[in-house]
């Protein structure tokens, strides 16, 4: 009777073990979907930056065929539609003797792994049109596939002022004054500036007279002191030209950003710098954006609900690996819709905006997380707790700070919050549960009146809340 009792003992342990182990399995799955759908909100966000540059860039398979194009199909610098390269190989798009440029291209990144570029041109729309093409191995690590990425510019206005130079300086100067490119020449051994064109001069602000005898290092900021004269001579030993990123100190003593092309030609004798940039600040900004764009709600700035899951997984993830508590606070503004119907969505709007600033002003950075989780809902991930009566002191710390006046188009309007709690890992251990917790206990705050919190407890059920 002992041994069948004891046999009873260790299957209840068994099946408590193996409960725990199916709660941690759930929890690596849903994170492992979580990091999924983060990669993929981010490959999205990056398709579209891509889509927002200059360049043209493409995904060419292992096979040499053209798999993907990332830009607008309707722009208009496009001299062939994408449907005519798509799917094929770069022998069925490129004439012959370019193909084999390409081809020979890909070899060497399959050889050496680095980036390979070159320039080439074509005759297309009746025109000479020039351009440098960019190729680096693409691997995507959420899925098993590789190829090359294929990055191409048109450089026709570079090759054009290159032969101006070559047939006359007289002719080179007209063309390189009209040019919308901003450019100047400058010694290779001394670094000083001969000459600019307007498009240079507006860019920083500079006079023609006021660039000549300026040194590369007095215009080129050089983060971290980096050397980027050296960094220019070095490719150039490797390459008939350098394509970098570096920033212009202009003469009010602001910098732009700029990317920058430099080759070296023939002038007046003896061989000097030729360098062409590109202003890229609006690309900056429109990286900028975008990012801003994926995380953050419009109206408040805080973070919105699509990116706090991926910062909950990485705060549930971090709890797990130190063994720490965090808290989770899902917040609702009581009898919100009343004030959204009797005084119009616009001030409902900045009245949203105004408790987002106060939520803000207790965050703790780098611990803390706050979010609006939609309508008027927000949600407060508290890191780093070592009792449930530390969230229980910051909840009433927010109830504190709803509960004040809020002063919006010179009215006093007065509202209040219920507030449900959940912490980890003592309520729930996986992200999905948790929230679910903090919701189900603020709706128990709400059912008792409202302008209060709840700490969630494992008898709370839906079914008891009153109708």
């Amino acid at each position: 009777m002992k041994d069948k009792e004891k046999t009873k003992e260790q299957l209840l342990q068994d099946l408590s073990e193996l409960r725990h182990k199916l709660s941690e399995f759930e929890t690596a799955v849903i994170e492992m979907k979580l990091k999924v759908k983060s990669f993929e909100k981010n490959e999205e966000n990056l398709h579209s930056l891509l889509r927002s540059m200059d360049d043209l860039v493409f995904i060419i398979g292992l096979d040499g065929t053209f798999n993907r194009f990332y830009q607008e199909s309707s722009r208009e610098d496009l001299f062939v539609s994408p449907k005519e390269f798509l799917g094929k190989h770069i022998k069925d798009v490129f004439p012959e003797d370019i193909a084999y440029i390409f081809q020979r291209a890909l070899n060497a990144v399959d050889a050496y792994g680095k980036t390979q570029d070159f320039d080439y041109f074509m005759v297309l729309k009746d025109k000479k049109q020039w351009f440098n093409a960019k190729i680096s191995p693409f691997k995507s690590p959420a899925r098993d596939y590789f190829g090359y990425v294929c990055d191409i510019r048109n450089i026709t206005s570079r090759k054009y002022i290159e032969e101006a130079l070559k047939e006359s300086e007289e002719r080179y100067r007209a063309v390189m004054q009209q040019s919308i490119g901003c450019i100047f020449l400058a010694d290779i051994e001394s670094q000083v500036i001969l000459e600019a064109n307007k498009a240079m001069q507006r860019l920083v602000g500079y006079t023609s007279e006021e660039l000549s005898g300026l040194s590369i290092d007095n215009l080129i900021i050089n983060p971290g002191k980096k050397d980027i004269y050296r960094e220019i001579l070095r490719t150039l030993k490797e390459h008939l030209y350098f394509i970098g990123e570096s920033k212009y100190r202009k003469k009010d003593g602001s910098s732009v950003e700029v990317e920058v092309s430099v080759n070296i030609i023939e002038y007046q004798g003896k061989k000097v710098f030729c360098v062409v940039s590109r202003d890229i600040t609006p690309r900056r900004l429109s990286e900028e954006q975008l990012t801003r764009a994926a995380t953050h709600d419009a109206l408040t700035g805080l973070l919105n609900r699509q990116y706090v899951y991926e910062r909950l997984a990485n705060q549930l993830a971090m709890a797990r690996r130190k063994k720490t508590k965090f808290a989770l606070l899902y917040i609702d503004l009581d009898n919100f819709k009343e004030i959204n119907d009797s005084l119009g969505h616009g001030l409902g709007d900045k009245l949203l905006k105004a408790v987002a600033g106060r939520l803000s002003s207790i965050v703790r950075r780098e611990i803390d997380t706050l979010a609006r989780m939609g309508g008027d809902e927000y949600m407060f991930i508290l890191g780093d707790i070592t009792m449930a009566e530390d969230a229980e002191k910051i909840t009433e710390n927010v109830l504190s700070m709803v509960r004040k006046p809020f002063k919006i188009e010179d009215i006093k309007h007065h509202i209040t919050a219920s507030i449900g709690i959940s912490i980890y890992p003592e309520d729930e251990t996986n992200y999905e549960n948790l929230i679910k917790a903090a919701d189900l206990a603020m709706y128990f705050a709400k059912a008792g009146g409202g302008n209060s919190y709840k700490r969630y407890k494992q008898d709370m059920a839906i079914k008891d809340l009153p109708r």
